[in-house]
């Protein structure tokens, strides 16, 4: 029996927000890498910006966590603008 993440991939949801829901995914991509390269360049295990928390392995962006387990003000921000 699958799992309910075996359902639907990572792949799928990130295709998802770029086609129905208009996201710049490579925008993102440009922008977190901005954001962290003075963490990745002194060899950092993870760095905080803007209320986010992004972990590196290896000197690449592997995950990204709200500080304190609550959504960062920008993420408030996006919410607020679907409604």
């Amino acid at each position: 029996m699958s799992r309910d993440r075996d359902i639907v991939t990572d792949h799928a949801v990130l295709r998802y927000l770029e086609r129905v829901y208009g996201v710049d995914v490579n925008a993102l991509r440009r922008r977190i890498e901005l954001m962290t390269r003075e963490g990745r360049g002194v060899g950092a295990k993870a760095q905080v910006h803007d209320g986010v928390r992004y972990v590196f392995a290896e000197g690449r962006v592997v995950t990204v966590h709200g500080c304190n387990g609550e959504m960062s003000n920008r993420a408030r921000r996006w919410k607020a603008r679907r409604k």
